[in-house]
């Protein structure tokens, strides 16, 4: 191949992996506290986080408290990429749900729930998200990790949530069946 087409290759790949990336908006009205959000599950599964963005100063993790409690925390804003995931916790169709950051392992914490914040600021900015090839659509919750609000930019850490479906235990009893009978047809003898 020639150089120049190439060259050409190259930044077409480069253009259709930025298409496909349309990170969340960022905050509108940066340096003012954004509104508090409160949010409900509105269906059982598991509560699934997906990484789009931003890097504080600081190392950044993120949770969710599911009724009370806090969660495993993960996505890391300095390790991850985007449209990793990791999972918070399993969710039922009701419950309470305050995401969080854990900044610089554990010297702060911050919600979405501004009550639970020591210096009772808002730590989180919350949008829908029509979603694109690598996150899918859901709630974006962006995060500002200094204590007092900072800068109230909510460019620490960026996440899409969703939730997502639990099979039901009949229908892992039918794929296993179905992955054991696919099995046993490969390994048929073959008649020559």
């Amino acid at each position: 191949m020639l150089p120049a087409a190439r060259s050409l290759l190259a930044l077409a790949t480069l253009a259709a992996a930025a298409l496909a990336q349309a990170n969340p908006a960022s905050y509108p009205t940066p340096g003012t506290p954004a509104p508090a959000s409160t949010f409900t599950a509105a269906t059982s599964g598991r509560l699934v986080a997906y990484y789009t963005g931003e890097a504080g100063g600081f190392t950044n993790l993120v949770g969710a408290r599911i009724n009370g409690v806090d969660g495993a925390i993960g996505l890391s804003n300095h390790g991850s990429a985007y449209g990793d995931t990791f999972v918070l916790g399993t969710v039922s169709a009701g419950d309470s749900l305050v995401f969080f950051i854990d900044v610089d392992a554990g010297s702060a914490r911050y919600y979405s729930d501004p009550g639970l914040n020591t210096d009772g600021v808002n730590h989180a900015w919350a949008a829908a998200y029509a979603g694109d090839a690598q996150v899918p659509a859901g709630i974006n919750i962006a995060f500002e990790d200094l204590a007092g609000g900072g800068d109230f930019n909510y460019r620490d850490h960026s996440i899409v949530f969703q939730i997502t479906a639990v099979p039901e235990p009949a229908t892992w009893a039918l794929l296993l069946a179905g992955a054991a009978g696919l099995a046993a047809w490969r390994r048929r003898p073959t008649v020559s």
